[in-house]
């Protein structure tokens, strides 16, 4: 049986990780990236700043963890 590749628990079907241990790892890195490197919160208004975000590539590398 393959291992998660973020708890070390056991997974049964591919990919070998947990969802919800993907959506955890990719929250934390997006939390760091957006508080750290985006330049748009200080650029764009709240309304423009929620769409952008829904664009952001962040988003997508979040949905590839979605469920099997």
């Amino acid at each position: 049986m393959a291992k998660c590749k973020f708890c070390g628990q056991g997974v049964r079907t591919a990919p070998v990780f947990h969802p919800a241990c993907w959506e955890q790892a990719v929250n934390k890195l997006a939390s760091k990236i957006c508080d750290e490197y985006c330049k748009f919160p200080y650029e764009l208004d709240y309304e423009a700043l929620v769409d952008k975000c829904e664009q952001c590539p962040m988003v997508r590398l979040k949905e590839l963890g979605g469920e099997v």
